[in-house]
């Protein structure tokens, strides 16, 4: 069909007109200029201005990154500290339980023995009281004794004498 059209003087891609080519070429230009006015400097400019959005965009995000690593760093750091400290805490409270624990100890160990020195001497005291108590029964059982072999009153220089020798017999019983 196209073979018709150029057998009966139709139109022919390859004919090239001079006069249609010229006009088509300011008409091409005056386009492109329109379009450079109106259209080009307006979409160059939303490109630019989408541009330097973007790297605006990154640059916050990046200033954001580093913010955001220095505030980890900080609270690494702090977390770091509060460890080091609740360590400490517990350091000091574990020698303080020790030198508590000690101090009771001690004190309970002095109080044992203060309170056996004290027994051991109320013990003496009434051992001592006692013998004196068995010395004095002795002496007036001898007294007795003596007074009824004897069926007279002893004077108080016989009483004495009898004593001594009384008190020495005792002593290899009692002592």
């Amino acid at each position: 069909m196209s073979y018709l059209l150029m057998a009966e003087g139709g139109f022919n891609p390859l004919n090239v007109e001079p006069g249609l080519l010229f006009w088509s070429f300011v008409t091409f230009i005056i386009l492109f200029l329109v379009l450079r006015k109106v259209a080009w400097g307006p979409l160059t400019q939303a490109i630019e201005a989408r541009e330097e959005k973007v790297q605006g965009d990154i640059a916050a995000a990046e200033k954001s990154r580093v913010e955001a690593e220095a505030r980890l760093a900080e609270y690494e750091k702090r977390l770091e500290e509060a460890a080091q400290s609740a360590k400490q805490v517990l350091d000091q409270a574990r020698e303080a339980a020790e030198r508590a624990r000690e101090e009771i100890l001690s004190d309970a160990r002095s109080t044992a023995e203060s309170l056996r020195l004290q027994a051991e001497k109320d013990i003496a005291t009434a051992r001592d009281k006692a013998i004196a108590d068995i010395k004095g029964q002795i002496v007036e059982v001898a007294m007795a004794v003596s007074e009824s072999v004897l069926k007279k009153a002893v004077d108080q220089s016989d009483h004495e004498r009898l004593t001594k020798e009384v008190l020495a017999q005792t002593k290899g019983i009692v002592g």
